[in-house]
């Protein structure tokens, strides 16, 4: 029996999902890792080749990168095309016609308060959290995406496509409102929180980056489904919380993050 190690390639493996991946595989000692950068020459490509892992460069919209990296709706439906092409034995990933797929479906970010929803800290000393169109009651699945993608995918992988084909695997560690999270960032912090959900205008008005009709479709879509719809397979986050009994709540993410400051 060869003992030669299986290779694992990750795509966006200097981001927060795919460099959370990355750490995971490393961390179980058991995979060869390619990583693909369109830059391999930034800081975080270099860490990672620092780290044993094979850094590849590789632009996802660009075929012959893509068919490259795995032989030795566009990116995404091109990986599959790719994948399929060269005869790769399994893929993990979001839609396709190989072998044996497995779909990995990551909540909203924890990291996005503070970054992509602002924190307004007014004269009072009250801050608030802008979130378009949502409310209160808004539920949504939420996962530390750095921490928490990696444990789960690098589960599936040491599990097998024999367990995994054809599955969906939602990455969340909760569901929760808006209203909730306010409340755990108002304990977190000692400081009053709460949401301020803007309407059109005001977003338009006051955070441009955050009006465009694709996102302002995202937050109705909250409003009506949560993240991942009425879909049984990744509405069940439960699986999570099997794959990585340590999975970060919300509320372990804020402390982490505000905690003491």
């Amino acid at each position: 029996m060869s003992s030669q190690k299986p290779l694992v390639v990750v795509s966006g493996a200097t981001g927060a999902q795919g460099g959370s991946v990355v750490n995971s595989l490393l961390a179980a000692g058991k995979y060869k890792i390619r990583a693909l950068t369109r830059r391999p020459e930034s800081d975080k490509a270099k860490a990672l080749a620092a780290k044993g892992v094979e850094v590849f460069k590789a632009d996802l919209a660009i075929k012959e990168d893509v068919k490259n990296a795995l032989n030795e709706e566009r990116q995404g439906k091109m990986i599959a095309d790719v994948a399929k092409e060269v005869g790769l034995n399994w893929l993990i990933y979001r839609t396709l016609g190989i072998p044996k797929t497995t779909f990995i479906y990551v909540a909203v970010y924890a990291s996005n308060f503070g970054t992509f929803f602002p924190i307004i800290t007014k004269d009072d000393g009250t801050s608030e959290f802008v979130v378009p169109l949502v409310k209160e009651d808004t539920t949504i699945e939420i996962v530390d995406a750095e921490a928490d993608t990696g444990p789960v995918v690098a589960k599936v992988i040491e599990e097998g496509p024999e367990k995994w084909n054809g599955k969906k695997v939602p990455v969340a560690s909760e569901r929760i409102s808006f209203g909730k999270i306010a409340e755990v960032m108002t304990k977190v912090t000692g400081k009053q929180f709460k949401l301020r959900s803007t309407n059109r205008e005001e977003t338009k008005k006051e955070f441009s980056f955050l009006d465009s009709e694709e996102l302002l479709d995202m937050f109705r879509w909250y409003n009506d489904y949560g993240v991942f719809g009425s879909d049984k397979e990744t509405s069940d986050i439960s699986i999570s919380k099997v794959l990585h009994p340590n999975i970060t709540t919300f509320e372990q993410y804020a402390y982490k993050k505000w905690g003491n400051k």
